[in-house]
């Protein structure tokens, strides 16, 4: 498999291509690209959560804590003292990076349902879900954060799968097949659990509709803000 740094380069390269084309396109705000490229190299580390013991783990879960405390502390900035809501805030965190990781722990299987095609999908459509209800955003941006959360979580099944071969034998490694798969047929329970929460996240998402309209209502002349003029310029 590749290595933790292999994959948040491969991550953040992608990312940070793809935002910046959303951002020209688009004419989105700077701060919107920063977003998404975190959200690629989030979904970029995030199959590894199911290590017992690895610093993608660590960090994911103290991201995802941080995440929820800041989304729930701002849920409830009108009704609380600023006090009770840092507080709890804290509370929630801890709840988050501590005992839910340890039960994740306990449930999971290193390169099971969450290497998978449908794990992807759950990632994606629990992503849309979240940044609409949690994180207030508007449909296109919920689902424009979920879509690179999708590329960098298949980039990382990718890598996995092309580390499992020995080009340099020309043979195949035990791993080979065990990154890149459309669900994982060993564990069914996981995968079950998978596609139901995949399911129920996409029920809770927003409308598709609005990311497909913004797309067509691209700037127009877009050859122009992606390849420079003067790589193609007829010399005389």
């Amino acid at each position: 498999m590749a290595d933790f740094s292999t994959h948040v380069f491969s991550a953040a390269a992608l990312g940070s291509l793809g935002a910046t084309l959303c951002t020209k396109l688009l004419a989105l705000p700077p701060v919107d690209g920063v977003a998404l490229t975190l959200a690629s190299i989030a979904g970029g580390i995030l199959p590894d959560i199911d290590l017992k013991v690895s610093l993608p783990s660590r960090i994911l879960f103290a991201f995802l804590g941080s995440i929820v405390a800041l989304a729930w502390l701002f849920a409830h900035v009108d009704t609380l003292t600023v006090l009770e809501l840092w507080f709890a805030a804290i509370g929630v965190f801890l709840l988050v990076r501590f005992p839910i990781r340890w039960l994740f722990h306990a449930i999971t299987v290193h390169r099971g349902a969450l290497h998978s095609i449908a794990a992807a999908c759950m990632a994606t459509t629990v992503t849309a879900a979240g940044a609409s209800h949690l994180l207030d955003r508007d449909p296109a941006m919920s689902w424009m954060l979920a879509a690179f959360i999708a590329c960098g979580y298949v980039l990382h099944l990718i890598l996995d799968e092309l580390y499992s071969v020995d080009i340099s034998g020309m043979s195949m490694k035990r791993s080979f097949g065990s990154a890149l798969k459309l669900v994982d047929r060993h564990r069914p329970t996981g995968t079950i659990s998978v596609i139901v929460v995949a399911v129920i996240a996409f029920a809770l998402a927003p409308d598709i509709a609005p990311v497909i309209q913004l797309w067509r209502g691209a700037a127009p002349g877009w050859q122009d803000s992606i390849i420079p003029e003067w790589l193609f310029a007829t010399r005389y």
